[in-house]
């Protein structure tokens, strides 16, 4: 059961579920601070699960940080729960969906997801906004269980200095596992992605690189709030 819970960690990163009046500043429990990484949980009502922050300043620009979030290819490498992911739809640079396939332990049905992302940019800061929010599909696969509800949002702003603040909310309900071991599981998720980001920003092909959103003229791109 130990085993097959620790496996179980990465899951709760792909998930969420909930309106965006849910991302308000208030109630946040501190779960950890290692590493220059700060973890906290909030009880949120209606829900079992448990609401997530993270943040952590990344040693890189906003435009490298960028490049790894907006890698579909690089969700394995951010979580480790995701066998493959790709975007299958594009409408703009700054709107895709994104299919991604999740191998999970025994006796736990393998899951996917289909995310539908907006890619928000703050004139005034400079910012940028992810935001990935579970979408029913038409085309489903017999050999997974189809995830169709969840939202998680990246936060990304520039501090001036060649850094990055990273801040990623999420809430998950991954539907069929308990919300006790969710709950009792779900630091170590967002913990271990952001020090994967950490290391990702780094190295190449993201140092240097700069996603093609990030050259679209304001009044092209979706704006910030």
């Amino acid at each position: 059961m130990r085993r097959r819970a620790l496996l179980l960690l990465p899951l709760a990163l792909l998930l969420g579920g909930l309106a965006p009046s849910v991302f308000a500043d208030d109630g946040w429990k501190l779960e950890k601070d290692a590493d220059g990484i700060r973890i906290e949980s909030r009880a949120v009502p209606g829900w079992k699960i448990h609401e997530m922050r993270g943040t952590v300043q990344i040693d890189a620009p906003l435009s490298a940080v960028a490049a790894v979030i907006d890698d579909a290819s690089a969700i394995p490498r951010l979580n480790d729960v995701v066998a493959h992911a790709e975007v299958v739809q594009r409408t703009s640079a700054t709107r895709y969906r994104i299919y991604a396939a999740m191998k999970m332990p025994w006796p736990v049905s393998d899951r996917d997801i289909v995310n539908q992302r907006e890619i928000k940019l703050d004139p005034a800061t400079h910012g940028v906004t992810f935001v990935d929010t579970a979408v029913p599909d038409a085309e489903t696969h017999k050999d997974y269980v189809r995830i169709v509800k969840s939202r998680q949002e990246w936060r990304l702003t520039p501090t001036g200095d060649g850094r990055t603040d990273v801040q990623i909310q999420l809430l998950s309900d991954p539907g069929g596992i308990p919300s006790t071991l969710i709950n009792a599981m779900s630091v170590s998720s967002p913990f271990n992605t952001l020090g994967n980001l950490r290391k990702l920003a780094a190295q190449a092909p993201y140092a240097g690189a700069k996603p093609a959103f990030l050259a679209t003229p304001p009044s092209s791109a979706s704006a910030g709030r």
